[in-house]
């Protein structure tokens, strides 16, 4: 993410949290509108977006890329 703390302008941020998430039976991570926080800790806010965490996977696999576009796919569908 490139922004900064909108409380104290740190450069230093990223995410920290979320209550909703879900785990795939790849291992892929699906968090909704997770929480930030600055570098110091002090602040936390809350972002509107989905962020997927995924293990890095071979590119050449075809059924680990159709995987992977499928859940972001379903994620813009749903949010829509």
């Amino acid at each position: 993410m490139d922004r900064k703390c909108p409380q104290c302008g740190a450069a230093e941020i990223g995410p920290s949290f979320t209550f909703d998430y879900d785990r795939d039976d790849s291992g892929r991570v699906i968090a909704r509108n997770p929480f930030f926080a600055c570098a110091g800790g002090e602040h936390a806010w809350q972002v509107e977006m989905v962020l997927m965490v995924a293990k890095p996977f071979d590119p050449d696999d075809d059924q680990a890329v159709n995987g992977f576009v499928g859940a972001i796919n379903k994620e813009a569908v749903d949010a829509g």
